[in-house]
């Protein structure tokens, strides 16, 4: 790709899509203001998810989107083991590892939604998940963000009593 088609897929997506994208990611990261190492394990009821599951799993979605829709291979040392039928088994219960690999997975996705060209936006690509534009999954993705946004502030509203 030519530098001058790379600066306009860059100019799109930092002015039509980042900006919403960034406010559905404020909210997250609202939610976790103020978080303490000890809520990593805090979940509504037994059998569900922790906020350090789904910290750990929102940031492995984001390298998974990266891959399958955003062209960017996932790092060699990145695992995904919080993705597809598994459970939680409290293993996310370091603050400061977990907030790294968050903050990781979520530049690298922005380097993945930067680098593709404008004309890729809306090519449809086969995924696990379904058939879909890279447009369309970052619809996705913001979505996906908000529900397990909204089941970390329900956790750390209601199983801290």
């Amino acid at each position: 790709m030519n530098g001058r088609k790379q600066k306009e897929g860059i100019i799109m997506f930092e002015q039509m899509l980042l900006p919403a994208f960034q406010t559905a990611r404020s909210r997250y990261m609202d939610t976790m203001s103020g978080l303490e190492e000890n809520q990593l394990s805090w979940k509504l009821a037994p059998g569900s998810n922790s906020i350090g599951f789904l910290i750990r799993h929102l940031a492995e979605v984001e390298y998974r989107f990266s891959q399958m829709f955003f062209q960017t291979p996932l790092p060699e040392d990145v695992t995904l083991a919080t993705i597809g039928p598994v459970k939680d088994e409290g293993i996310y219960t370091e603050l400061e590892p977990l907030l790294r690999f968050r903050d990781q997975a979520y530049q690298h996705l922005l380097h993945a939604l930067q680098s593709l060209p404008e004309k890729d936006w809306d090519i449809p690509c086969e995924a696990p998940i379904g058939k879909l534009t890279p447009r369309e999954a970052l619809g996705r993705l913001t979505y996906h963000m908000g529900y397990h946004t909204g089941q970390i502030g329900l956790i750390r509203k209601y199983a801290g009593r």
